[in-house]
């Protein structure tokens, strides 16, 4: 069509579409979620660097770059729910989709590691989500576009990884203000299997 969105937009907008009807999938550990919320992040990105590519006579994506996506971003936030229980602190599980497809769009942004890395320390920064407006007496439509919103701060924090923005070490881990202290009260992140393709292997 005619319309044309930025990708941070655009990952908003796939992303709240795709959940909004909430016929997602399924995964289940200590924590749960929807790996499909992934896509708005994947699609919109897949879509904005194709454009790109072939703006500049470079071939576009594939759907198998998509599908390679699809899967690391399910691993991703599969494998970090089986060992990891934000609800017991009070967080929203879009968490997991914001780290999730910022890795994901940034690898698909073509950036460094040290990109990737960036990225993933802004992703932490933000915190995460309160998971009042999925339960009474708060229970709300932002449910359904919670997920966008993950999505789009995720290409957010790509895009500008890829522009060269600063990254935070030790987001996660550092005293009294990394992640790890402020949200969950100093315990740490696990993490018990690689990251292979488990989760889109048993995904209901």
């Amino acid at each position: 069509t005619s319309f044309v969105l930025d990708p941070v937009t655009g990952a908003f907008n796939i992303g709240a579409c795709i959940r909004w009807l909430d016929w997602n999938d399924t995964f289940l550990g200590k924590e749960w979620g929807h790996p499909s919320d992934n896509l708005g992040a994947i699609l919109a990105v897949a879509e904005h660097v194709s454009r790109v590519n072939v703006s500049e006579n470079r071939e576009a994506l594939t759907m198998r770059d998509v599908l390679n996506a699809l899967v690391l971003a399910y691993e991703i936030q599969g494998v970090l729910s089986i060992e990891n229980s934000f609800n017991a602190f009070g967080y929203d599980h879009v968490l997991l989709v914001r780290i999730a497809s910022t890795a994901v769009a940034a690898k698909l942004f073509g950036c460094s590691v040290e990109q990737i890395e960036n990225a993933l320390s802004h992703a932490f920064v933000d915190g995460a989500a309160l998971r009042c407006y999925r339960h009474f007496p708060n229970t709300g439509s932002r449910k359904s576009w919670a997920a966008g919103d993950a999505t789009s701060r995720a290409v957010f924090h790509a895009l500008n990884a890829k522009r060269g923005e600063m990254g935070y070490a030790t987001a996660l881990s550092a005293e009294r203000w990394g992640f790890e202290s402020v949200y969950l009260r100093c315990s740490s992140i696990a993490r018990s299997m690689p990251l292979e393709h488990y989760i889109v292997d048993n995904i209901l």
